[in-house]
């Protein structure tokens, strides 16, 4: 599992690299000029895991796939705030138990 420093350096990068890439163009249009990058803290949450996943694998990715993986990313934090929501202590038990299937006990 990739640590939420690691990621967040990573993501950095990410950025940085997919903004500075030759060719692109600036806000006025001009070829070979890049746009300014945004500064990792200025994104949603949402945003910015989106914009990693762009960074990595944004050529094979069309409008409506980002979408839907915008869609998902943002369950995910609602999952994951909701989890947060939950008052456990280190020592509460999971609420279910579990035993080893070992085939048919007849």
């Amino acid at each position: 599992m990739t640590r939420r420093r690691t990621f967040l350096a990573l993501l950095g990068a990410a950025t940085a690299a997919s903004t500075t890439s030759a060719g692109t163009a600036d806000e006025t249009g001009e070829e070979g000029e890049t746009a300014p990058a945004e500064s990792i803290e200025e994104l949603e949450p949402a945003e910015a895991l989106l914009a990693y996943v762009v960074a990595n694998y944004g050529d094979r990715l069309d409008d409506e796939d980002r979408e839907v993986i915008r869609e998902g990313i943002e369950g995910s934090l609602a999952s994951a705030d909701a989890f947060g929501d939950v008052g456990l202590e280190n020592a509460d038990e999971p609420a279910y138990g579990f035993s080893a299937y070992r085939g048919d006990w007849s």
